[in-house]
């Protein structure tokens, strides 16, 4: 059987390398599908283990079902983080330089998301609070959370973020084709988390039982939020301490 949630991600990925082949000299593209393979392979270690963390009292249950990638279920934020570690690792084995090729690798990643994104519409699944908004999503009861089991529409969470992934994608590549130039190796990456940190922050709060840690009886974090506020920190700081254009 055809799983479209799988096929979504390949395409993603895909139109992904392919546009980052339109920004890189010929001679460069060895070295870019190396790091892609690199990045794509520690990038889904580390979104399933995220995932996997998050959901860690069923999959202590079902062990055999981690393996079950087809059935949906990648952290963003692992896919993100293991990636960068596959690739940095990727480049050194190599002998290149870092933060250029991250650079490169951070344009084009939010299209990949805005794309990949969709393949939650078919495992009706990243759907948000219920909603009487036009635009809401009718979800199968079976998939629908047991407080809400009497409500049909829901905030489609994936098209929000698809549609703000999108945009910062234009704006990450209309800029690198312009000023890369003259703007210090990092930058992109660093606008790349920060603009991701911010979009994820602020739709975690139309989250349904997002991932939470409780640090104390009275005191409970947002997993997403509290990691999505260090990234907004070192990608300022990262930032506005490497002001200035290429020597």
């Amino acid at each position: 059987m055809i799983n479209p949630y799988g096929i979504l991600i390949s395409i993603a990925i895909f139109i992904s390398i392919k546009t980052a082949e339109g920004i890189i000299e010929k001679k460069d593209e060895d070295t870019l599908w190396g790091l892609s393979l690199w990045a794509i392979i520690f990038g889904i270690i580390g979104a399933r283990l995220y995932h996997v963390l998050d959901y860690l009292d069923f999959y202590i249950k079902n062990p055999v079902e981690i393996l079950f990638l087809w059935n949906g279920g990648l952290g963003i934020f692992g896919a993100v983080l293991g990636g960068i570690g596959g690739g940095v690792i990727y480049l050194k084995v190599k002998g290149k330089k870092i933060l250029p090729w991250l650079d490169i690798i951070s344009v084009v990643t939010p299209l990949g998301q805005a794309t990949g994104r969709w393949g939650n519409f078919f495992n009706n699944e990243i759907f948000g609070k219920p909603t009487t908004l036009p635009w809401g999503i009718y979800i199968n009861p079976e998939n629908r959370p047991l407080m809400f089991f009497n409500n049909e529409k829901f905030h489609p969470l994936f098209i929000y973020e698809s549609i703000l992934n999108l945009i910062l994608f234009i704006f990450l590549y209309r800029t690198y084709k312009r000023k890369h130039n003259k703007l210090k190796s990092g930058f992109f990456m660093s606008v790349y988390l920060l603009g991701y940190s911010v979009i994820r922050f602020s739709l975690e709060f139309l989250r349904i039982d997002p991932w939470t840690t409780h640090l104390s009886p009275s005191l409970t974090l947002n997993v997403a939020q509290t990691i999505s506020i260090l990234l907004i920190i070192l990608s300022l700081t990262f930032i506005f301490t490497n002001k200035g254009n290429k020597k």
